[in-house]
């Protein structure tokens, strides 16, 4: 695999509160989290919540198991990381209401699967076409879906940063978890809202055209993101699918 990565707090914010992680030993595990809550609180759940998801899967995973019992695996993790988030709350009540996005690319021998809770996003370039494959769980995107509002109303609602699922917001955890079909060549983007709040998808698309290694466009990406304002914490995960090709089953 071929990986880039580059985060950065952004022009306004004085912590860096996304966290992430790279994992290649065999299977492979990416993730990435955009923490929130009040002073340092959001940094503590997106890097617990990292965590806690890496050393589950290091842990249980392996290469043979079926597809039901990785994404079995992976549900476990996540609530793992939202049990430990809340029960930090309960010790430490400064940092009630802390949550955290997290989206995470498994990658092994059978399976490819992206597991997703927040308005982080996951997207697959292919074929020189890019393609957002986890849908925000924000207010904006269920009145997108609805059809009550338009994208153009979208891009500027008041309410756009209102999320509607992630880590720490309760007991019960509804994570999407598929598998995608990725072939050799491939890249995999996984990135907080600081960079597609500024930067759209036909231009994310055309950076990762350019004939640059992963360090370098993930740097790119982050730094166009800086230019457009950089109101908010910024992280970019890129992976370059080496090898053969991996096909949902």
């Amino acid at each position: 695999m071929k990986t880039g990565v580059c985060t950065d707090a952004g022009k306004i914010r004085e912590i860096n509160q996304d966290d992430y992680a790279i994992h290649e030993n065999g299977c492979c595990l990416y993730i990435i989290a955009d923490g929130m809550g009040g002073h340092q609180c959001g940094e503590i759940a997106s890097r617990m919540a990292v965590e806690v998801i890496s050393e589950h899967v290091k842990k249980f995973m392996s290469d043979d198991l079926d597809i039901s019992s990785t994404k079995g695996i992976l549900f476990e993790a996540f609530n793992r990381a939202n049990k430990k988030i809340l029960e930090y709350t309960h010790i430490e009540p400064a940092c009630a209401g802390m949550g955290t996005t997290l989206t995470l690319l498994y990658y092994c021998a059978r399976h490819s699967i992206i597991g997703h809770i927040g308005d982080s996003r996951a997207y697959v370039l292919h074929n020189n076409s890019l393609v957002q494959v986890s849908s925000d769980h924000s207010l904006v995107e269920e009145l997108k879906r609805s059809g009550e509002i338009t994208e153009i109303e979208a891009h500027n609602h008041p309410q756009r940063h209102v999320i509607t699922r992630a880590l720490g917001m309760g007991d019960q955890v509804k994570v999407d978890l598929f598998q995608v079909e990725l072939h050799e060549n491939d890249n995999v983007l996984l990135c907080t809202d600081g960079l597609t709040n500024l930067v759209n998808d036909d231009e994310i698309c055309k950076t990762l055209l350019t004939i640059d290694p992963e360090p370098v466009l993930a740097q790119k990406l982050v730094q166009l993101a800086i230019e457009r304002g950089g109101h908010d914490n910024i992280t970019v995960l890129l992976v370059n699918i080496q090898g053969t090709s991996k096909e949902s089953r």
